[in-house]
């Protein structure tokens, strides 16, 4: 009976063992340059600067991608509070590569890099207001990260940008 429950307890070590390496295996954060998330913009766009870490123990490729959401956005910080109940305007969204020794193409809407433990990553998304978008509208645009080499992982921010109307000045 004492080895049964030895055995037991020693199965349940391992588990949870491997149970914890696993979970440090898979992570990573994404986080948004002084933790702007809301801008506005004009016919010269919009930029927001996004750090990805790689935290997990090895080395891992992660896909880079942006979408236009189709949600109402425009309850946001006083200093954008206007616009309308509408659906998000779509705006054209580009990631561009600021890390200096790493290769993308500026103006895909995905992107990958392989990052080793305790890497950073640095790019910027670029958004632009094609002519003819409505002035005093909201767009909100999420940014994902994906890895290649867990399931499990994935990490997002939501990015906010208003367009104003030129002529308020």
């Amino acid at each position: 009976m004492k080895l049964i429950a030895t055995l037991i307890t020693a199965c349940l070590a391992v588990i949870l063992y491997v149970s914890d390496e696993n979970i440090s295996e898979c992570s990573a954060n994404l986080t948004v340059e002084k933790d702007r998330k809301a801008k506005s913009a004009d016919e010269d766009g919009a930029q927001f600067i996004l750090i990805l870490t790689n935290t997990s123990n090895g080395t891992k490729t992660f896909n880079l991608s942006t979408k236009n959401l189709s949600t109402p956005c425009n309850n946001k910080t006083s200093q954008y509070n206007r616009g309308t109940n509408s659906n998000n305007t779509v705006l054209d969204v580009s990631l561009e590569n600021i890390s200096s020794n790493r290769n993308s193409s500026p103006n895909a809407s995905t992107s990958s890099v392989e990052l080793s433990s305790g890497e950073s990553y640095k790019f910027i998304v670029n958004v632009t207001v094609p002519k003819g978008t409505p002035y005093n509208t909201w767009s909100c645009i999420e940014v994902e990260v994906n890895s290649e080499d867990c399931e499990s992982l994935s990490e997002t921010q939501t990015l906010s940008v208003f367009v104003v109307d030129p002529s308020e000045g």
